[in-house]
């Protein structure tokens, strides 16, 4: 190559990462996005500033019966926890590109929507790996409903357990439990056992150590690739975040 060759393809090659950059930046303010880092865990940020509708709870290891509260997780085992614990309901291609991790509580009335959301994205994105994590954080009944979802898990019910306690208008118990496994064509007293087994002890242990470790302060709250986004997020906003994931030359957990 002459030198006058060899500059030009210089100048093509930095050409191509201004341009890179400029897409990427791009979709980070086309979806509107300031982020705030997440401190000793690189690639992971929250959105500065939430979509709002956000239901606040305890302490973030709250539903767990194991008196001792766990050692913060590397990262590495922070990404375990998030996309891949034993016991947490997922769906789609474990090796997706795009992934999506939603934290929410029965009770809470913003994760009604936010579970009808995600639902219809992973109906129209059979590339897409959702997990859905249960985060108790609004008293007893949210415990229960969160055991009885994980337990109902073994039995492949998981989905229809969560919808259906999702949208109870009423304070849940285990006499209402026992009649919605029935009805959903679950054995009542597998789910009774199972909500008291390790496998659900260790998923909401997960669920909470990964909750505690990125700060989260109510539900619902969605974490798409390495950002996590606290309240009522839109299908649009899911959407932009996706998008800038994917673009990010950061992201945690590839």
């Amino acid at each position: 190559m002459t030198p006058r060759t060899l500059a030009a393809a210089a100048l093509g090659v930095a050409l191509i990462v201004v341009m890179a950059f400029a897409a990427w930046t791009g979709l980070q303010r086309a979806a509107g996005t300031e982020f705030v880092p997440v401190a000793a865990y690189p690639g992971f940020r929250h959105l500065a500033s939430g979509p709002g509708g956000a239901s606040a709870g305890g302490a973030a290891m709250v539903g767990l019966d194991a008196a001792e509260r766990p050692a913060a997780p590397a990262p590495g085992e922070l990404c375990g926890l998030i996309w891949s614990a034993p016991g947490v309901p997922a769906e789609g291609p474990p090796e997706a590109r795009d992934r999506i991790a939603v934290f929410s509580d029965a009770n809470c009335p913003y994760c009604r929507r936010l579970d009808e959301i995600v639902v219809d994205l992973a109906a129209d994105r059979p590339d897409l790996r959702l997990v859905h994590h249960e985060w108790p954080v609004l008293g007893e009944g949210s415990r229960l409903a969160a055991r009885a979802t994980l337990a109902a898990a073994a039995q492949g019910a998981a989905e229809p357990m969560r919808r259906r306690l999702l949208a109870a208008r009423f304070v849940i118990t285990p006499a209402y439990l026992a009649q919605t496994a029935a009805s959903l064509g679950l054995d009542p007293d597998r789910l009774a056992q199972d909500m008291a087994g390790r496998r659900t002890d260790a998923a909401l242990t997960a669920t909470a150590r990964a909750a505690e470790t990125l700060g989260f302060l109510g539900t619902p709250v969605v974490v798409i690739g390495g950002t996590v986004a606290t309240g009522a997020v839109s299908r649009a906003t899911i959407d932009r975040l996706l998008a800038a994931e994917a673009a990010r030359p950061d992201a945690p957990c590839r």
